[in-house]
């Protein structure tokens, strides 16, 4: 009697052992046959509404040519440098799991664009599962199912899953450690509850070392773990996290040269001149950070349109989130309670200029979920008609904006590729960048061996021309930009129309020392300007006058600046990598 009633109360059949019966292990696969199912619709979904947005075209960041160049170097060679920079030193500022995984792409033949690509969408695609695991171990699978969708749709999810960075990748790794680490502490002390426990804190691990935005993961385990005394616990999750963590540590600061640290503390990284921020800098900053990310940033993120009424959806989805953070307290806080605010108050203290829905991506998920647990704990658990209700309404009120920003997405996705197909992986872009594009490539034919050029894009300069190239100095002072750009014999800059950047700084240079450049060679797009490849040096006496990129007239360089015949190259492939087909030039 007793086991029928538990039937018929929905509780796994047991003996009076507290075996589950043969009818209870039935009930139980049952359950997760009907689970692994729901997954792979909800995958199948996913996987439709990711692909109809892919691009096929590079993006134009410099971080996405890092990656594969810092790939580039772990293929060929075996050592983690950078070796678009002259002088090639080892590269501390970005953490090595996504450039591994690229560098394993490469040595098993990927050479193009979108096969790199592939790593983001299958990590988008994981991204989404893990969202749908971890929300479906805290509740039922209606809450689970809209958080993990609302995820999938989001724009900035959606937009990051087409780009060679590792954004995808990491957010992806915080989900699983989030959704192993709650598995294993449910399952408690058993066998399977450690090994669970310790897939969390490995994936914890990889997370750090895929971006060092991870260190709030890395320490919401540690505090969660000290806040429930779970001191066994803790020293082996310590020393797990504390070797890997130690090691990029030591890492750094060997090489001593570019950290996100050295950065944090600049009013803005990309002007230096205006100084550094102190305690009062830093809560001004992260006021201004909150109002952009609940006004704009975050809202627009997940719907993928602008408009006066992002602020009142802003403000209810973060103060859903905050609700929904604290009942979830109140319960009985886990991992995810530590992480939520460690996260958040990170990336609102970050310079303004990286402030964006790149850096809001792991949280996308869980102000979802926990807006989503306050919208429907408005009624009790009696008032299930009530709950689905206000529940399918919130669903509309931010599915429905974010399903027409995937409309518009793929209606631009399709665009760009038949551009692509017809002219080149650049051709989305405007004509500054495929003017960058293409000065790339005549460098790799004309500039003699060991030459080394300043750029305002030097990774995606190195990446397509296989010459090493410097960052553009950020200086006001002629002289000092002078200095710096030939340091170490670097011969060669380019004014290009990437943005305003080279022309600000450069230009600055040109019209105080016109006479320490003189111009190499041109390439336009045909609206009567151009991008420049300008050489130092006083003007060459054998060489005649020509106008100049606007700053007036600048003398054509000697022959020494260009090889006496240019290189003879292989065809790249359509879609191809050039550097990864060329290898670097000479």
């Amino acid at each position: 009697m007793k086991a029928a009633r538990q039937e018929k109360g929905g509780e796994t059949p047991r003996d009076r052992a507290g075996r589950t019966t043969a009818a209870g292990k039935g009930a139980a696969a049952a359950g997760l046959h009907r689970r692994f199912l729901l997954v792979l619709l909800f995958l199948a979904v996913q996987a439709g509404l990711t692909f109809r947005v892919f691009n096929p075209a590079p993006h134009s960041g410099g971080d996405n040519a890092a990656y594969l160049a810092l790939a580039y170097s772990l293929a060929e060679r075996g050592t983690y440098q950078e070796l678009w920079t002259p002088g090639e030193p080892p590269h501390t500022k970005y953490p090595p799991v996504f450039p591994l995984v690229l560098s394993a792409l490469m040595s098993l033949g990927v050479k193009g664009w979108t096969g790199f690509k592939g790593v983001s969408v299958a990590a988008t695609l994981a991204a989404g599962v893990f969202t749908l695991l971890w929300a479906w171990g805290r509740g039922g699978p209606g809450l689970a199912l809209a958080t993990a969708f609302l995820f999938a749709l989001s724009d900035a999810v959606l937009d990051y899953s087409r780009w060679i960075l590792s954004d995808a990748l990491f957010v992806a790794l915080t989900l699983g450690a989030l959704w192993a680490l709650e598995r294993g502490w449910r399952r408690g002390n058993q066998g399977r509850g450690v090994g669970w426990w310790a897939v969390g804190v490995g994936l914890t691990a990889a997370a750090y070392l895929t971006r060092s935005a991870g260190l709030p993961l890395v320490a919401a385990v540690l505090l969660w773990l000290g806040w429930r005394r779970k001191w066994s616990w803790l020293s082996g999750s310590g020393l797990a996290l504390g070797l890997p963590l130690l090691a990029w540590w030591w890492w750094s600061r060997w090489g001593g040269r570019h950290s996100y640290m050295s950065e944090f503390w600049l009013r803005d990284p990309y002007q230096p001149e205006l100084g550094t921020v102190g305690l009062g800098g830093l809560l001004a900053r992260g006021g201004e950070n909150l109002w952009a990310y609940v006004t704009a940033l975050l809202p627009e993120g997940v719907v993928g349109m602008e408009g006066p009424w992002l602020l009142p959806l802003g403000v209810l989805m973060v103060g859903g989130a905050a609700w929904g953070w604290l009942a979830s307290l109140r319960r009985g806080a886990g991992v995810a309670e530590f992480f939520f605010p460690l996260y958040a108050g990170l990336i609102l203290l970050w310079p303004q200029v990286w402030s964006g829905d790149r850096f809001a991506l792991p949280l996308i998920p869980l102000v979802l979920w926990y807006g989503g647990r306050a919208l429907t704990g408005l009624f009790p658990a009696r008032r299930t008609g009530w709950r689905w209700g206000v529940g399918g309404v919130g669903v509309l009120v931010v599915g429905l904006p974010a399903f027409g920003n995937w409309m518009e997405e793929g209606g631009r996705a399709r665009e760009c590729a038949r551009a692509v197909g017809r002219a080149g992986p650049w051709a989305c872009y405007g004509p500054g960048v495929q003017e960058f594009a293409a000065l790339s490539a005549w460098t790799r034919e004309h500039l003699p061996d060991g030459a080394s050029v300043v750029a305002r894009k030097p990774t995606i300069f190195y990446v397509l021309s296989g010459i090493k190239a410097k960052s553009l100095p950020l200086t006001l002072d002629p002289d000092t930009f002078l200095a710096e750009a030939q340091e170490g014999g670097t011969g060669y800059v380019v004014l290009d129309r990437w943005d305003a950047l080279a022309g600000f700084y450069l230009g600055r240079a040109l019209r105080a020392r016109p006479s320490a450049f003189c111009v190499v060679t041109a390439v336009g797009s045909g609206d009567g300007e151009a991008t420049y490849l300008l050489g130092f040096t006083e003007p060459s006496p054998e060489a005649g006058g020509e106008a100049g990129p606007g700053e007036g007239s600048l003398s054509v360089c000697g022959p020494s600046f260009r090889r006496n015949a240019p290189r003879s190259l292989p065809p790249i492939p359509p879609g191809a990598v050039p550097l990864l087909v060329l290898g670097e030039a000479g």
